[in-house]
């Protein structure tokens, strides 16, 4: 009797242990946790929130951004970082409005966007992979070099001769009152989340990050993995691009302005490892949400913009120090 009531608090502390863990290397779950308490927040806070109104804001506000974490969680789990992909949809929206505006059809109007993105991707991969050089600061000067030249080629003026039936394939709301933009960025995400979960060729990633030298004991060709991944990242925020001048019907100078850091930290809060090696494009999807969640309920209750910043910069750290805190604890 007494050794069955000994047992009883170990049981317990076993038990709490490992929900605590759980949480902690499982950050889909806690994100989603987190989503749902916001939610219940901001539906206390204001009685429009769950307004479909609101929601398709919401999710319209999410598909540009989940389109780019999924090419970001493949380079962050493979060990590198982007901070170039907003510079890349500002140069694929311009030049793809540039396209529209001298007469091109939709495809090669297109083609020229993703070529931006193959451009982009390429080089950086190249000088990372190849030449050796640190990847934030490589792309950290794609960045700055591709948001000048967005403002040489458009010289400072705003685009708009779109074609209407371009733009209304991705406005249309073809279900549930949400625009073709939303399923199609769920689409995209879903089948990049299946293939790094299951694909044999994609899962090579996440074993790159993890450990490269690992890697290259195991016979993998580590350089071209990651030219790899920037270029399917840098292909990604063009096809971002492709939907952003839809919808907006224009290309702005400004286009894809400080998307890299938003990107990034929701990147982060979903789950992938600033060290490499671990994150899931669900984890990413599921940080975009929860980010422009808390946009969303400062706007409606009336705060003032700026605290939307203290917000996800404050969600960021608490996300990289639980990132820490594991790594620690594996150690």
């Amino acid at each position: 009797m007494s050794s069955s009531q000994g047992s009883q608090p170990k049981l317990a502390r076993h038990y709490s242990a490992f929900d605590w863990r759980f949480l902690v290397h499982n950050r889909e779950v806690t994100v989603v946790i987190l989503i749902v308490v916001a939610c219940i927040i901001a539906a206390s806070l204001s009685p429009y929130f769950f307004s479909l109104a609101n929601l398709k804001n919401v999710l319209i506000s999410c598909a540009v951004e989940v389109i780019l974490a999924t090419g970001l969680t493949l380079v962050m789990v493979s060990g590198g970082i982007d901070l170039s992909v907003g510079s890349v949809v500002g140069m694929s929206a311009i030049v793809m409005a540039l396209l529209f505006d001298a007469g091109w059809s939709v495809l090669i109007a297109a083609f020229g966007a993703l070529a931006v993105g193959l451009l982009t991707g390429i080089a950086n991969g190249v000088l990372i992979s190849y030449a050796g050089l640190n990847p934030l600061v490589t792309t950290l000067g794609t960045m700055t070099i591709g948001r000048s030249v967005v403002f040489i080629l458009s010289g400072g003026y705003a685009f708009s001769a779109i074609p209407p039936a371009f733009k209304d394939a991705f406005n249309v709301e073809a279900m549930i009152g949400m625009p073709n933009l939303v399923w199609f960025s769920i689409f995209l995400f879903v089948v990049f989340d299946i293939l790094m979960r299951n694909n044999v060729w994609f899962r090579k990633f996440q074993f790159l990050g993890g450990s490269e030298v690992a890697a290259i004991r195991a016979g993998l060709a580590t350089r071209r993995l990651k030219l790899q991944a920037y270029v399917i990242c840098s292909l990604l925020a063009s096809v971002a691009a492709i939907t952003v001048v839809a919808r907006m019907g224009s290309a702005f100078p400004n286009t894809g302005t400080g998307l890299e850091l938003k990107v990034i930290t929701a990147v982060i809060v979903g789950g992938c490892s600033i060290y490499g090696g671990k994150g899931t494009v669900l984890g990413s999807a599921l940080g975009v949400l929860f980010l422009n969640l808390i946009s969303n309920v400062l706007v409606i209750t009336s705060f003032s913009v700026y605290w939307q910043g203290v917000a996800a910069g404050s969600v960021l750290i608490l996300a990289i120090l639980s990132d820490v805190a594991v790594q620690r604890a594996k150690r």
